[in-house]
């Protein structure tokens, strides 16, 4: 759980030419300059130029695919479709190999506990022709080599899948600093424990949000985004063995019209400040153009006497992107 402020967010888009990917660095500092309780339209942004290049590999038959997440505080990992791996420090530009997964994730879940990275596969079993679905914990940690010295690396390790259908999990999140919630439509919701290795059954409900919540330890509560309107929301999951409550809806950034949403990403920056990052499209003269908006807010009590919270608008960029994009990842 990120409980320090990061001082990036990572923007990683389709480069100019086929399989290539462009990892541009997102400078947060550009967005605490004011703060504002009212919701005003974004202002336009220039895209920083990308700080890493990446080449996913392809045969004759498919393309190539990768994905990316936040390992640590500053380091991005980056995986294809093969399994294969490799770590970008942004602080020190430089890029390491690093043991390839157990098995190829081709539509992986990321959630990190302390140092240590989950990573599930969602992928429909019929899908993937090679291997399952796959779930597997990345640890830094010291081992010792056939020539007898020890030596401190990535290593993966594979567990065990829950017992709903991966393709059907649309929520999860970390409770208790050591267990895994997930939720799969149709099916209810899972708890892993981190420590004992076992997957237990919370209930026939669902988690009321999509993708990952965030918990935040000033409030005592998670913040995602809305299963039923994708708006930035506030939940209580204490509530062990009964449905979570949904507290708050804070207000959000509408679009503007003719914008189309493609996607949503919710990044926690540490203590009660998050980033909304919405992508777009836009039918403009038979182009459909792409743009992206990240919007930081902080979450603050509404008054003293009040157990309710409001959104604090720091800034809203909005940056311009290529018209052809079709993968797109924010962490």
């Amino acid at each position: 759980m990120t409980s320090y402020l990061r001082q990036f967010m990572y923007l990683v888009v389709d480069g100019k030419r086929p399989r290539i990917l462009d990892l541009h660095c997102i400078d947060m500092s550009r967005f605490f300059t004011q703060r504002s309780p009212l919701i005003g339209e974004a202002v336009d942004a220039r895209l920083p130029c990308s700080k890493m290049t990446f080449c996913a590999p392809s045969s004759e038959h498919c393309s190539g695919t990768m994905h990316f997440t936040l390992l640590g505080r500053d380091k991005v990992l980056a995986t294809d479709q093969t399994g294969r791996a490799s770590i970008y420090d942004a602080g020190l530009h430089a890029l390491c190999t690093t043991p390839a997964l157990s098995k190829p994730k081709h539509r992986p879940l990321h959630v990190a506990i302390g140092d240590r990275l989950y990573v599930l596969d969602s992928t429909q079993n019929d899908v993937v022709s090679e291997s399952e679905p796959s779930f597997e914990v990345i640890a830094y940690e010291s081992v010792r080599a056939p020539d007898g010295f020890q030596y401190n690396d990535w290593h993966c390790h594979s567990l065990p899948m829950p017992p709903c259908r991966p393709t059907n999990i649309s929520s999860y999140a970390v409770v208790g600093n050591s267990d895994i919630w997930v939720s799969a439509d149709d099916e209810g919701t899972y708890s892993f424990d981190t420590s004992g290795g076992a997957w237990v059954k919370k209930g026939d409900w669902t988690l009321p949000f999509r993708g990952l919540a965030h918990y935040v330890s000033e409030y005592k509560l998670w913040f995602g985004l809305s299963s039923k309107n994708n708006i930035f929301s506030a939940f209580d999951l204490t509530r062990q063995q009964s449905p979570p409550v949904l507290l708050n809806v804070l207000e959000d950034i509408g679009p503007q019209k003719k914008w189309l949403p493609i996607t949503s990403f919710l990044v926690h920056l540490g203590s009660t400040r998050f980033c909304i990052a919405r992508l777009f499209c836009i039918d403009d003269d038979d182009r459909k153009k792409k743009l992206a908006v990240f919007t930081v807010v902080e979450v603050e009590p509404l008054c003293e006497t009040s157990k309710g919270l409001r959104m604090v608008k720091c800034k809203s960029l909005c940056y311009k992107l290529r018209d052809n994009i079709l993968n797109h990842f924010v962490f």
